[in-house]
């Protein structure tokens, strides 16, 4: 492309969007690429301040910004994501279905290290719903060596996948209430139905629940009868502190798990068990999953496990970033 003075550019084809913007009105293309220039659009133009346009000219070796945008998108993208049509050089993912964000940090970082490549995301393991926007990117100049395309496929496909979406899948679910007070019937049990609400709004189903007292027995033996069941996904609530009467950690730990974590790096909700017993997942959660409908440890946690994936320990520990949540009221 070439650019050239306005006045000179009737007949010509144009080479970039033209962008107009009237504050508080309007912020878009005037003239799309590939519109040619008619003498009655000089003064509109020159109007918006563009006395020079880019125009397709003679030049090879180099990549127009619409289609190196696309093909940028194309190339970081992984499964369970769709390319919205370039808008002004800039390419947005959307979720095809409802899950959650997993990105190669790496990856990402050297294709912004590039000299004129850009890609903004939403963070790692961030639940998105379907069709909603995940990430952005474009070029910075109008046009980019072809020779920088090539280095961006070759980092996208050493990294494979920089941006990927792994679905929420449809999962078997056992919750087990817990504490004597409400075998007692000195206090009715609700703190489950917030947790209950949560999980059907993610498109799951909790097919048992039972109330279990403080006893490390009957809560390992209430778990191992739901993994002999083949529920994959067991949650234990309340008892799960550090307080005496509290046993919902050790009756856990009877049934044989692999523990990754108790405590996690993130408030409301520190007091977080994280386990696994062959194909089941093992959770003591804390009260105040029960107590608010968003903006816990739960809250974030949760859909990651929903999609089957496993955490690491490590993964777990590098959540303290943005584990301060201060949901309100807890």
């Amino acid at each position: 492309m070439e650019k050239i003075k306005t006045e000179d550019a009737v007949g010509k084809i144009l080479g970039a969007d033209v962008t107009e913007i009237i504050p508080g009105v309007k912020k878009g293309p005037l003239f799309k690429r590939g519109h040619i220039i008619e003498e009655s659009d000089v003064e509109k133009l020159l109007s918006i301040g563009k006395h020079y346009v880019w125009v397709f000219g003679e030049d090879e070796g180099f990549i127009h910004e619409d289609d190196a945008g696309k093909e940028l998108m194309k190339a970081v993208s992984g499964n369970n994501l769709k390319l919205s049509s370039p808008s002004e050089s800039k390419v947005k993912l959307y979720a095809e279905k409802t899950g959650v964000l997993f990105l190669n940090k790496e990856g990402l970082f050297k294709i912004n290290s590039l000299p004129d490549s850009r890609v903004a995301t939403k963070r790692h393991f961030t639940l998105v719903r379907e069709n909603s926007p995940v990430a952005i990117g474009k070029v910075m100049p109008v046009e980019i060596p072809v020779s920088e395309m090539e280095e961006i496929e070759k980092i996208a496909k050493e990294f494979y996948p920089i941006v990927d979406l792994k679905p929420v899948k449809k999962n078997r679910i056992a919750v087990f209430p817990v504490g004597n007070e409400f075998i007692e019937g000195r206090r009715k049990e609700t703190m489950s139905y917030k947790v209950k609400e949560y999980l059907e709004s993610l498109g799951q189903t909790v097919e048992r629940k039972d109330v279990l007292p403080d006893d490390e027995e009957k809560i390992a033996s209430a778990g191992k009868e739901a993994i002999s069941e083949g529920f994959n996904i067991i949650i234990y609530m309340g008892g799960i502190s550090v307080d005496p009467d509290d046993r919902t950690a050790a009756g856990v730990r009877k049934i044989g798990v692999n523990e990754v974590i108790y405590g996690v790096p993130m408030w409301p909700g520190t007091t977080f068990l994280i386990s696994y017993k062959e194909n089941s997942i093992i959770l003591g959660i804390p009260s105040s999953s029960g107590l608010a409908k968003s903006g816990t440890s739960f809250h974030r946690i949760m859909p990651i496990l929903l999609t089957g994936y496993r955490l690491s320990k490590e993964e777990i520990l590098s959540m303290a970033d943005g584990g301060f949540i201060d949901a309100a009221n807890l």
